[in-house]
């Protein structure tokens, strides 16, 4: 039988509600998510929202792995698989959380400017708070940095380069495969043509526009 995790479900929460739901997975559930956050995270060309209830989970369960590992003596075949495997984890946390990194440090105008926005709306917020302390610093040296350059041309204006800052091509195109059946899915190829619909079936591939599916991927479906 395959240990059981809880994963906390704050969906109460959005409706006013203050009951939290916790949702109970098993182990290969929880790297089934992680496996699928990460593959959504390292092919969306903008930042997707936060899942740190998952990485938290995972990163339980690779706590739990190790300790069964240190019991098994190191003569023992079934310890060097075990070990791979969570090796392989660790690795899915570590390119997850670096990916979402590199994409603050791209973006980071743009998704702070965007935090905000749905600070004011109340909405959940994309990062997590470390990730939003690294967020400000960022910002914070990068706008110290360009003071500092700009200061050997006086006659540059001084906040010009802001206003032009990187934003990801969320018209960009992307694989898809789809979970569930989806029917009149808008696709939105960045012009002023005519918008085509399309069904999606579960186990339906294709490549299409980022920008027509980004709220399927934000909502998991």
């Amino acid at each position: 039988m395959e240990d059981s995790i809880h994963i906390e479900d704050f969906e109460n929460l959005n409706n006013g509600e203050s009951d939290v739901e916790e949702v109970p997975l098993t182990a290969a559930e929880v790297i089934e998510l992680m496996e699928e956050a990460w593959r959504n995270e390292k092919f969306a060309p903008e930042m997707l929202p936060q899942k740190s209830e998952v990485v938290d989970c995972l990163l339980g369960q690779i706590s739990y792995m190790e300790e069964n590992l240190r019991n098994l003596k190191s003569t023992d075949f079934q310890k060097s698989i075990h070990q791979l495997e969570v090796d392989r984890l660790r690795f899915l946390v570590n390119s997850y959380l670096r990916q979402r990194l590199q994409k603050i440090e791209a973006y980071v105008f743009v998704i702070l400017k965007q935090e905000e926005q749905r600070l004011e709306r109340n909405e959940d917020l994309y990062l997590t708070n470390s990730e939003l302390e690294f967020a400000k610093n960022y910002k914070e040296s990068i706008e110290q940095h360009f003071d500092e350059i700009l200061g050997f041309w006086p006659g540059l204006p001084s906040d010009e380069w802001k206003n032009d800052p990187v934003t990801p091509n969320i018209n960009s195109f992307v694989f898809l495969k789809s979970k569930n059946e989806i029917e009149g899915v808008v696709i939105d190829d960045g012009t002023e043509e005519e918008e085509d619909l399309v069904d999606f079936k579960i186990g339906s591939q294709l490549i299409i526009s980022y920008n027509s599916v980004s709220n399927l991927v934000k909502n998991g479906e």
